[in-house]
Parts: C-alpha cells; structure tokens; sequence
C-alpha cells in the first residue's frame, strides 16, 4: 500500500498484512529516502491493547490498509 498520503497527525487505522490491527494516532510518515532506503513507513500510537502508548512503526510493505477515522 502506499501510505505517502498519511502526512497529517490524526486518528487512524492500519491493517498489516499478518492481520494485527492498530487503532490511534498516525504521528508521522516517513519516506525511503529519509530511511536510507529501508522503505517508507507510518509511526501510529496505539490507543488500547499491549502497546498502547507506544510508537510503532508499520512499513510500506507490511501494510494491508490505512485510513483515517476522523
């Protein structure tokens, strides 16, 4: 999927390819090139669950669906 349209912080969605589901805050896009070609990903804050609070980071290639709740 690509995610170069989620550069604003909000609320959101991000479905992973192996089925986990993150709801919360999307705090930060960041491109291939600003990762040294590791890929581009989204930063989310989960708002619930074991990693609530937390910055996880989803790339590119490991996302099946993102979208903003609000």
């Amino acid at each position: 999927m690509i995610l170069s349209n989620f550069e604003r912080t909000a609320r959101g969605k991000v479905v992973l390819k192996n089925g986990k589901v993150f709801i919360g805050k999307i705090v930060d896009y960041t491109t291939s090139y600003d990762n040294n070609d590791d890929g581009a990903y989204l930063t989310i804050v989960p708002e619930a669950g074991p990693l609530k609070g937390g910055y996880i980071c989803c790339y590119e290639d490991e996302v099946s669906h993102a979208e903003y709740l609000e």
